[in-house]
């Protein structure tokens, strides 16, 4: 129970109004202080003075059941950022204190607005809470500073790393009395100094009580990676010798459908599925400002390897907070334990794989504009595994993104295909794939391509957690995995082709002669323009003999390209008789290689036509 005696008549109260009733006199106004509490009460702890340090944060115990009582000073407003990101924030509190079970890491009691008392940059609290015998933390966060009046409001994110200088909003409507992010600064230092919050027992109780350090720590813990700041990636592996059970508490940053900023999850290393994942429909409000969110709960594993990941974005972190933090400020990030002490035994670290190890292809850092490929026979079967960091346009369709062929009929064996990508971490457009396939043997090209914006060392909004990766690598993988079974491939040895036009420009007719000894079945594969079902660079065969075309691209058997809408694909067999061949290709005046008038086709290179022997 919390009993607030700072809604009654205070001091300052009684003095104005005695001012006003008895001619003459003078008003003192006393200066709060978070750090004394009266003299028949004993002090538990104190957290003041936020000048140099946005966020403590101290631990108590006590014995038996005990009244504490609890003095704070802190600012809010029920207006303060209320068109940026928290509106669901109905605190307001900029600089507030509250309190957390620390078994349990819920809050059981916060300074708010309909708690506290006095001006915007004064608001007191000045009651008692009833605690049931136990652990708690205590902690206090002023993390930004609001001032308004009846034409402007100012508001401003105390970034103690650069005094402030940044993160500055307002709305000033006649342009005379807005504030600039300095004043407010330096105004927000002022009052920083008195701000805290201080906890205290009756003399009776104070035996009971003992002081640790916050936060208490998790039993049974084997992974820790906690007040993570800015622009970090954390990367552990860890083997497991024995089915077990994990606890995994983590923190992050998140809003939204798919938005996700900071957060954990955790790789089968084998196979490259994703055992856990902290995402925005199995999350909760992990207290403070709305964006922040929890994930606290059992995972069972099995036998094996295991990667366990946690990245951040820029901004909202332990290193400095751009809103009010959760509730267990000290913890954010992601704590693994174990459920049973016997368990501890069974989990051992691992070295972690990069992913150019064992790597065949290696396309990465890829600018905006690009299109690089690579080739690659296998001599036998093999298991790889594919990495590939792109960028989504739209719900389905990629922007940059990568895929591989098999060389000897340009048959598409894997493809990066939006609906079946992961968030890359930063902007919601950074889209990851991280899994294995198995490929015969035989001769591969892998391609990737970009758009013109938001590429490696030029990006438009905030970039993957693993940048450098950005692009599309292929590396081989297993104990089994033996890289001499594997070789280059230069893409211009493609086998079994009977005749070939392709990188054809505007204005061309070209064509090539072929002859067909016995019936032979071959494989057609051409990429032209096609508009309102209409062809206008295409390509056919035709019967040198007797004239008559047998084959013909139109635009019924086509399928997207990739690019623009108008790049038109067809991949068909047919079976010709012995004979002469003529093949042709015809563009019109736009849009062909290297002529682009809109998004090229994935398979850039292949404009136009190409007949294989089909084995």
């Amino acid at each position: 129970m919390v009993r607030n005696r700072s809604k009654g008549l205070t001091p300052v109260v009684f003095l104005v109004a005695l001012a006003i009733a008895v001619p003459g006199a003078s008003v003192y106004t006393p200066t709060y202080s978070a750090v004394s509490p009266p003299p028949e009460l004993r002090e538990i702890l104190s957290l003041h003075d936020f000048t140099e340090v946005e966020v403590k944060g101290a631990g108590f115990s006590i014995g038996k059941d005990t009244r504490v009582h609890i003095f704070a000073l802190g600012g809010g407003d029920r207006v303060f950022w209320r068109d940026v990101f928290d509106a669901a924030d109905e605190s307001r509190m900029y600089a507030a204190g509250w309190i957390i079970n620390a078994d349990t890491r819920e809050r059981v009691w916060e300074m708010t607005m309909d708690n506290t008392s006095g001006k915007t940059h004064d608001r007191s609290f000045d009651g008692t809470l009833d605690l049931k015998r136990g652990s708690y933390e205590v902690y206090y966060a002023a993390h930004g500073y609001y001032r308004g009046s009846s034409f402007s409001t100012s508001s401003i994110n105390i970034d103690r790393r650069s005094k402030g200088r940044r993160s500055w909003s307002g709305v000033n409507f006649f342009g005379l009395f807005s504030d600039n992010d300095s004043n407010l600064y330096d105004d927000f230092m002022e009052y920083a100094k008195d701000y805290g919050i201080t906890i205290s027992s009756e003399e009776s109780d104070a035996s009971q009580i003992e002081r640790f350090d916050a936060p208490r720590a998790f039993s049974n813990t084997v992974f820790k990676a906690t007040r993570v700041g800015d622009r970090e990636v954390v990367k552990r592996a860890f083997s497991i010798q024995a089915p077990v059970t994990l606890h995994i508490y983590a923190l992050g940053e998140g809003r939204k459908r798919d938005e996700i900023f900071d957060y954990g999850w955790i790789v089968n290393a084998e196979t490259r599925e994703r055992v856990w994942n902290m995402n925005d429909r199995n999350v909760r409000h992990a207290g403070g400002a709305s964006k922040n969110i929890r994930w606290s709960g059992d995972v069972q594993l099995s036998r094996g390897t295991y990667e366990v990941y946690y990245v951040t974005d820029d901004s909202h972190s332990d290193e400095d907070w751009n809103s009010k933090p959760p509730f267990d400020p000290f913890n954010y990030g992601i704590t693994i334990s174990v459920t049973n002490e016997s368990d501890r035994s069974k989990i051992t670290p691992a070295e972690f794989p990069n992913p150019a190890s064992k790597a065949i292809v290696s396309l990465t850092r890829v600018r905006d504009n690009e299109f690089v490929s690579a080739g690659f026979t296998l001599k036998q079967e093999a298991r790889l595994r594919v990495y590939t960091i792109g960028e989504q346009d739209s719900r389905d369709d990629m922007a940059d993104y990568g895929w591989i062929v098999r060389a000897k009929n340009r048959e598409r064996v894997w493809s990066m295909d939006g609906c079946e990508t992961l968030h890359a971490g930063g902007a919601t457009k950074n889209r990851l794939v991280d899994e294995v396939i198995t490929l015969p043997a035989g001769s591969y090209i892998a391609y990737y391509q970009t758009d013109g914006s938001h590429a490696y060392q030029d990006w438009n909004s905030d970039p993957p957690f693993d940048e450098e990766y950005y692009g599309m690598t292929i590396s081989g993988t297993g104990d089994r995995f033996d890289p001499r079974l594997v070789t280059s491939f230069n893409e211009g040895e493609e086998a079994n082709v009977l005749a070939q036009l392709i990188r054809v420009r505007d204005n061309r007719h070209m064509n090539k002669s072929f002859t067909i000894d016995q019936p032979t079945r071959v494989r057609i594969y051409a990429i032209g323009e096609g508009v309102d079902r209409e062809m206008a660079d295409y390509g056919w065969i035709e019967n040198r003999r007797t004239g008559r075309i047998v084959w013909e691209m139109t635009y019924g058997m086509t399928d997207r390209a990739g690019g623009a809408r108008k790049n038109r694909m067809v991949s068909t067999t047919l079976i010709l008789e012995p004979g002469e061949y003529e093949l042709h290709f015809k563009t019109d005046d736009s849009h062909s290689y290297n002529d682009w008038n809109d998004d090229a086709p994935d398979d850039r290179m292949h404009w136009g036509i190409t007949v294989y022997r089909d084995q």
